[in-house]
């Protein structure tokens, strides 16, 4: 019997999955945007969990949200780290985010990459890892070129 399936059906509390999401974060250096994708949850949605709401920290949690940030591990997500993808599948987001006023720079801080990897990536001379890719994806939800469902979808 998984864990998950052990969970309650009513509403939990959030303090054992926000730690479990910071744990995440601090353990693989994967950004809690793409704990949020992996885990099929809106950014909002783990957000307000990391960050609360209007200064309160988010006292309960959906038994849904609860299972589904549960199941995420640290190794599926230090092997997003390192499993690589050709830069064909991020440049489309990539030259959106620029034609869209961005700057190198701005990526490469919101990938912490250096801006010449982007250059590179853009150019589609390396390849990136799939948190990059999800990370690009994100972007473009937050200029609103792509709508969340989009992004997780094709994440």
């Amino acid at each position: 019997m998984d864990h998950a399936s052990r969970l309650p059906t009513q509403w939990v509390s959030a303090a054992p999955f926000r730690y479990h999401v910071q744990h995440l974060v601090a353990a693989t250096g994967v950004p809690w945007q793409v704990v949020a994708i992996v885990a099929q949850l809106s950014q909002q949605q783990v957000r307000t969990l990391l960050f609360g709401r209007d200064g309160r920290r988010r006292p309960r949690l959906s038994p849904y949200a609860a299972r589904r940030l549960f199941a995420v591990t640290r190794d599926q997500l230090q092997a997003m780290r390192t499993e690589r993808v050709p830069a064909a599948f991020v440049r489309e987001n990539l030259s959106a985010l620029l034609s869209h006023g961005l700057a190198v720079e701005q990526l490469a801080d919101w990938l912490s990459l250096e801006p010449e990897t982007v250059e590179l990536l853009e150019a589609g001379r390396v390849d990136c890892s799939l948190v990059t890719c999800a990370m690009l994806r994100l972007a473009c939800v937050e200029r609103g070129i792509l709508v969340e469902t989009e992004a997780k979808a094709a994440a």
